[in-house]
Order: structure tokens, then C-alpha cells, then sequence
């Protein structure tokens, strides 16, 4: 590996674990943050449901900028926009000025994680991309293991602006590095690079994701509404990308099913949400141990993402996928029929185990493998949006059925299930030999 391959993975590894990280980072510092400015809790919460809208809708614009004007600009753009954001939401003197800080947080690490699969194409041998691939899907995992209890030291020994400005100087080395290492990537992408219908798909994105979520905090008006609005605006993408010249959603409808694949994979891993609550209410486990119940899940996770690559590039991704699906739905059977401790964390090392090869690479390798090489970086940021949409999703789904646990975790086993029936779709089409 040459020294300019390793200055790469070092910048996409910090750039993957900045994205990964900063969402849950900021969760311990909810409370302190709501009592500091003498706001409810449920209005602090936006700060995390503004970052999930923005990144939402901003990673099909982004995906699309990319492939068309070069990714090495729009890397480092995202990690300058990422510490400006960072540098507001520490200096915040009140919440308007924090969630301006926050959304561009967001739309930073939009930025981000769509080019990172298609730099890996460019950079890397076919038979290596697997493995790469698997490296970031780790290091995704870890960030987000470690998160939250790093922002709870943050928290209790600096105070809560410092959990945004650690996060300005790791920004502004991404940008640095991206144009040290990133390659420029531009492509010969059609005249009308598809910018309307990554805005309709971001405009029908924006008013689901705020459909879901008002759902949730029980605005039922606003949020029935919104979610209409949202999937009345499909049909019209869909008459759109009939006639674009260069349709964002592009393979020649292989992708779909990929999208959609990937929509239910993090929509299981959002059960890992209700994992301390079942630890506490069904196992009786004290309050305070309750976050250790994560760790089978969070661990299996970051394992199997790591060599999940790897059989990528031995085996073929559907392969893993299949495997990856089926010890999700194997994990949450084994959770309710078992019961007890030990079926927890049997069940939830199954489980992880799934996650981390459904939502890793291989995903992503499909995705190389169908795209034409000259929207790589828009189809990546897809596979983004529709994981955006089941993290948004599942736990409102979830949260439905409790305190049924049982019926929760058998969700999510049919999730696995579907899943499986969804692999077994893209069995009889052909990868590109040698994607990107």
C-alpha cells in the first residue's frame, strides 16, 4: 500500500468516525443543555431531530454536487462547514443560535460519508474494496460505542460547549488532509446533472423524516400532513426521473432494491434504542447497568462489519447479506424464546452480528457495482438518505408496540426475513467486473 493510499484511509477514517461520532456525542449533554437555557427537555431533543432532518436532505444535493464538480473540494467543504458549525454551537448564547450551529453540523457530515465509498473505488483495487469498506464500517461502529460515555466525561468535567468545539479541530484536518489525499473525481456527468431530482427526492425526504417525527411527539395534524405531503411529491420524482438526463436514481432499477435494503437494515439497528429499556423493565436489571446491555450488540457489530468486508471480496457481497440477515432474525428470536440474561446477550451478539453485515460493506459494494461510475457518489448518498429513513422510522414503530418487548423484537426478526427475500431479488443480476 503506497504512502498516498495510507493518507487517504487515514482522512476517511477521521472523516467516517467525525460523522459517526457527533450525533450520539451530544446525548449526554441534552439535560445540561435544556437546563442551561431554561428550555423543556422535548424542545432540547431538536437538536437531535434538526441534525437527522438536515443530514437527510442535504445527502442527495450533496451526492449529486459531487460526482459532478469533484470530490475533493466538497470533502473539505464539509469539514470546514462541520467546525463553523462546531465553533457556533460552542460559542451558543441561546437555542436559535445553537440549532443554526447544529444544522450546519449536518450538513457537514452530509458531505462526508457519500464520497467516501466512491473514493475508495478510485483509490483501490476491486479486491481490496471489501476490506477498506469493512475498516470504515468498524471504525463507524466504535465511534458510535464511544460516543456517548466520551461525551459524558466532556460534559461533566468541561461543560456542554465543549461538546461541540472538541469537534471544530477534527473538522478543519479533514478539510486539510482532503486536499492532500482526496483525489479530484470529477467525471464526464451529462449536462443537467441531476440537481432537480436530488431536490424533490430532499423536499420529499425533509417532509417524511418531519411527518415521522411530529408522529412521534404526538402533533398527529402536523405530522399526518407532512407525511402525506411527503409521499404525494414520489409519484412526481418518480415522472421525473423518466425524462432526466442523467436520473439520480440510476442502474437501471438494480439499485432499488439495495436502497431498500438498506432503509431495513438501520431501521433493526434502531432497536438497539430499546435495548436498555427492555434490560431495566423485563430483565430487572438496575438503571445504571442498563447501557452495559448494548455492548453484545455494539460489539458483535463492529466485528463482523470489520470482516464482512473481507468475505466481500472473497465471496461476493449478496453472500454476506444473506448471512447478515439471517442472524438478525435468528438474534431476535433467540431474545424472546430464551428470555433471560443469557438469552439477551446470545440473542444480541446474533443480532449485531447481522447488523454489522448488512449495514457495512456490503451494501455499499453493491452499490459501486450497479452505478455508472460517473454517479457513484450520488448513489452512495441514496443508500445514505434510505438508511436515514430507517433510523427515522424504527424506533417510532417501536415505540408503538411497547411495553410489548416480545412483539418489538419479533419486528425486527421479520425484518431479517424481508430482508432475506429482498437479497435473494438481487441474485439474478450481474455486478459490473470491476466497479468504478
Amino acid at each position: 500500500m503506497s504512502t498516498a493510499q495510507k493518507g487517504l484511509i487515514a482522512t476517511l477514517v477521521l472523516g467516517v468516525f467525525l460523522s459517526a461520532a457527533d450525533l450520539s456525542l451530544l446525548a449526554p449533554g441534552l439535560e445540561p443543555i435544556a437546563h442551561a437555557l431554561h428550555l423543556p427537555t422535548a424542545l432540547a431533543s431538536w437538536l437531535v431531530t434538526l441534525y437527522a432532518i438536515v443530514y437527510g436532505v442535504c445527502l442527495p444535493i450533496l451526492g449529486v454536487l459531487g460526482d459532478r464538480h469533484g470530490r475533493r473540494v466538497l470533502f473539505a467543504a464539509g469539514g470546514v462547514t462541520f467546525a463553523l458549525g462546531s465553533v457556533l454551537s460552542g460559542f451558543a448564547g441561546g437555542f436559535p443560535l445553537l440549532l443554526v450551529g447544529r444544522g450546519l453540523q449536518a450538513a457537514g457530515a452530509a458531505a462526508l460519508l457519500p464520497l467516501v465509498s466512491a473514493e475508495i473505488a478510485q483509490a483501490f483495487a476491486p479486491e481490496r474494496r471489501g476490506a477498506i469498506l469493512g475498516v470504515l464500517g468498524a471504525v463507524y461502529g466504535i465511534a458510535a460505542i464511544i460516543a456517548p460515555p466520551i461525551g459524558g466525561v466532556i460534559v461533566s468535567g468541561l461543560g456542554w460547549h465543549w461538546l461541540f468545539l472538541v469537534t471544530a479541530p477534527l473538522g478543519l484536518a479533514v478539510a486539510v488532509l482532503a486536499f492532500i489525499y482526496v483525489s479530484e473525481g470529477t467525471h464526464a456527468v451529462p449536462e443537467g446533472a441531476d440537481l432537480q431530482g436530488a431536490a424533490l427526492t430532499a423536499l420529499a425526504m425533509a417532509a417524511i423524516l418531519l411527518g415521522v417525527e411530529m408522529l412521534d411527539r404526538h402533533a398527529l395534524p402536523l405530522g399526518w400532513a407532512s407525511l402525506v405531503f411527503g409521499i404525494l411529491l414520489l409519484p412526481n420524482l418518480i415522472l421525473w426521473e423518466r425524462s432526466a438526463a442523467a436520473p439520480i436514481f440510476q442502474g437501471g432499477g438494480r439499485l432499488v432494491p439495495v436502497y431498500l435494503l438498506g432503509c431495513l437494515s438501520a431501521a433493526a439497528m434502531a432497536a438497539a434504542l430499546f435495548v436498555p429499556l427492555y434490560a431495566v423493565r423485563v430483565l430487572h436489571l438496575p438503571e445504571v447497568a442498563s447501557g452495559a446491555a448494548l455492548l453484545p450488540m455494539a460489539l458483535a457489530s463492529a466485528a463482523t462489519s470489520y470482516y464482512g468486508g473481507r468475505l466481500a471480496d472473497r465471496i461476493g457481497p449478496r453472500w454476506v447479506l444473506s448471512f447478515g440477515f439471517l442472524l438478525m432474525a435468528s438474534g431476535s428470536v433467540a431474545v424472546v424464546t430464551v428470555g433471560g440474561l443469557a438469552g439477551m446477550i446470545a440473542g444480541l451478539l446474533l443480532l449485531g452480528g447481522g447488523v454489522g453485515l448488512t449495514m457495512g460493506s456490503p451494501l455499499q459494494y453493491l452499490v459501486l457495482g450497479f452505478a455508472p461510475k460517473t454517479q457513484a457518489g450520488s448513489a452512495q448518498a441514496l443508500l445514505g438518505t434510505f438508511r436515514a429513513l430507517g433510523v427515522a422510522i424504527g424506533p417510532v414503530v417501536y415505540g408503538s408496540m411497547l411495553p410489548a418487548f416480545t412483539s418489538l423484537f419479533l419486528a425486527v426478526a421479520v425484518i431479517g426475513v424481508l430482508g432475506l427475500l429482498g437479497t435473494a431479488w438481487l441474485w439474478g443480476m450481474r455486478l459490473r467486473p470491476s466497479p468504478v
